[in-house]
């Protein structure tokens, strides 16, 4: 019992050390968003908030906000993969480029839901649209 009121303190302090990361952790539950690409889309889409949890299906869902601090209208692309409790990659047949228009001066949630129950791990990668990535 004495050891374990020694470790307390020490758990706490892992959780805080978890919570200053890039990126989003929820139990199991983890998730980060990463610019990609040759474009600048990291000099005009901020990312917000990222959070992560479980769906009422049981499956794993993770979702970033893409800041536009820029004048203009940006159209940016983005795709996740989803890893297992051991970091090993999740097949999806729906890893593909998504395409959303972040207006100037303005906010847009994406997301993505866990291909099924063992996936709890997502990386999304962002960058500004490309045709010849679709």
């Amino acid at each position: 019992m004495k050891a374990l009121l020694k470790l307390i303190p020490l758990l706490a302090l892992t959780g805080l050390v978890a919570c200053s990361a890039n990126g989003v952790k929820n139990g199991d539950l983890s998730g980060a968003t990463r610019p990609v690409g040759n474009g600048d889309v990291g000099d005009i889409i901020e990312f917000g908030d990222e959070r992560i949890s479980f769906s009422r299906s049981d499956v794993a869902v993770y979702q970033v906000d893409l800041i536009n601090r820029d004048d203009e209208n940006v159209r940016v692309q983005y795709k996740a993969q989803w890893y297992d409790a051991d970091g090993i990659e999740v097949d999806s047949v729906a890893r593909s480029w998504s395409t959303v228009y972040v207006y100037a001066g303005s906010h847009k949630a994406v997301k993505s839901v866990a291909p099924n129950m063992e996936a709890v791990r997502c990386e999304m990668e962002v960058s500004l649209y490309d045709p010849m990535t679709r």
